[in-house]
């Protein structure tokens, strides 16, 4: 192939690769200010970082449909060494795609954690939501979640014995 198409490769990768990276990182931003906020209980805090940020989700999986079709427009597949293939194929000497490639790879394993961990919070703060609701309403809970029920007995345990006389 011709050093034109090479070149027409690098920088159309190179835009998508800088766009994918801008979205992933304002998408990071925005899960670390939620985490924060439902760390610290702070509903108006959330509602205020909700309220004002329109996540670029739907561009960043646009962008990875029109990474994968240049793939494919210069013969490569359209999967991780397919890319590799093409980064290696059309890259300049200094290694800038693959730095920016590397960069956007530990980017997304950074937005998939943040994903994990905002998702154990808020369960942790409806479950605790919801055994106050159920304490407070006097209702039977049937998650077991300590070993003693509410009136002091023991949970399922072998000798059956009475908080109070422990």
């Amino acid at each position: 192939m011709s050093i034109y198409t090479l070149n027409h490769c690098r920088e159309a990768l190179n835009q998508l690769l800088q766009k994918q990276l801008d979205n992933v990182y304002e998408v990071n931003h925005c899960l670390v200010e939620l985490k924060s906020s439902i760390a610290q209980n702070n509903i108006g805090a959330i509602n205020v970082t909700l309220s004002e940020n329109s996540l670029p989700i739907i561009e960043i999986e646009n962008l990875e449909n029109r990474r994968n079709i240049l793939l494919n427009q210069y013969g490569f597949e359209a999967s991780n060494e397919g890319q590799s293939k093409c980064i290696k194929w059309c890259d300049d000497n200094e290694g800038n795609l693959s730095k920016q490639y590397q960069l956007l790879f530990e980017s997304l394993i950074q937005l998939q954690r943040s994903i994990q961990i905002n998702e154990l919070l808020v369960n942790k703060g409806q479950d605790r939501i919801r055994r106050s609701v159920s304490l407070l309403t006097g209702q039977e809970n049937n998650e077991k979640n300590s070993t003693y029920s509410k009136n002091g007995l023991p949970h399922n345990t072998i000798k059956k014995r009475n908080i109070s006389k422990a």
